[in-house]
């Protein structure tokens, strides 16, 4: 990390969206469509938030809520702005909102290739619970299936 980077975490706003598509569609094989990020704007148990750097969409992470649970959907951050641990920041930041709305689990699933993202993930505290056969597309590849448990208070 060659500078220390001013991030703001602040939840997602229409505003977002065609940045939150350009880095979606950069990153992934297969992107949402630029509507379901807006769908889900829309949704009283989602949790989206974006990094912003100097009011520029640097990457962005969301998890959805049921009951007691949460499941990541998406952790994303723009090429310029990798390796700032910008992913780390959404990543704890969106985990802690969930958790303050009653999350005590939650799980996500990440390419069994994917060695960046599973780092971050271990770090977060998630653990490897189970494997998805041929999960992904464009490659088609497996997905591991990682969760966080918070400790019963």
């Amino acid at each position: 990390m060659d500078e220390k980077l001013n991030v703001d975490i602040v939840t997602m706003s229409k505003n977002h969206i065609d940045a939150v598509s350009e880095i979606e569609a950069q990153l992934f094989s297969t992107p949402w469509p630029k509507q379901a990020f807006a769908d889900t704007l829309l949704m009283e148990h989602v949790i989206f938030l974006t990094a912003l750097v100097e009011g520029t969409v640097a990457g962005y992470c969301g998890i959805y809520l049921a009951a007691d649970e949460g499941e990541v959907t998406n952790v994303a951050v723009a090429p310029s702005f990798q390796r700032h641990k910008i992913a780390q920041r959404l990543l704890d930041k969106t985990i802690a909102a969930a958790h303050a709305k009653g999350a005590q689990q939650i799980f996500l699933e990440v390419r069994d290739s994917n060695e960046p993202a599973i780092r971050l993930y271990q770090g977060a505290g998630f653990r490897k619970i189970g494997v998805r056969q041929n999960y992904y597309q464009k490659p088609q590849e497996d997905a591991l299936v990682m969760m966080l448990q918070y400790a019963d208070k």
